[in-house]
């Protein structure tokens, strides 16, 4: 009797618990998926896939910016670093080995682009209630990082908006 409620205990927690995903395959999970969203006519990614696999805090920085009216912080799509993707392009996608920083990983991941080249990212992972999600991504093909770290541009850009708009009501 005991032996078949310890195993049923062990049958339970088995089933219940999360498969572990180590941050390569979580990285290459969300870029193989995402890149494809981006080829799509409507270019929608859910919310619920965005938490899925993107710090929270990085979501609610991205908010923020995306909350100011005309502003120019983010060019182009934060996670791939591009205006438009191609689906044949997909195909490029190579996620390297981890590294170890600062309490996370680092891994470098390759995305095709245009005329059959590959754009390098650094990809920032640390663990989120226990799975590992993208806080920070930098393009290392063009040395350029968007600036959702920087207060300062946030700032700027938000006080950009408000003149723009106290102009604006004043010239109706």
């Amino acid at each position: 009797m005991r032996a078949a409620i310890v195993l049923c205990a062990c049958l339970l927690s088995a089933c219940s618990a999360k498969q572990y995903q180590s941050a390569p395959m979580r990285v290459h999970s969300f870029y193989s998926t995402y890149l494809m969203s981006l080829t799509s006519s409507d270019n929608n990614y859910s919310p619920s896939e965005l938490r899925e696999y993107v710090s929270a805090d990085t979501l609610k920085r991205l908010d923020n910016i995306e909350s100011i009216p005309e502003q120019d912080l983010i060019g182009s799509d934060y996670f791939a670093y591009a205006q438009d993707y191609d689906p044949s392009w997909v195909s490029a996608l190579t996620v390297g080995d981890a590294r170890s920083f600062m309490g996370g990983e680092i891994l470098p991941v390759w995305i095709g682009k245009e005329h059959g080249g590959k754009l390098e990212l650094q990809v920032y992972v640390r663990r989120e209630s226990g799975t590992w999600k993208i806080y920070r991504v930098r393009d290392v093909t063009d040395n350029y990082e968007h600036p959702i770290f920087n207060a300062g541009a946030i700032t700027r850009a938000k006080s950009a908006a408000e003149s723009g708009c106290a102009d604006f009501r004043r010239k109706t």
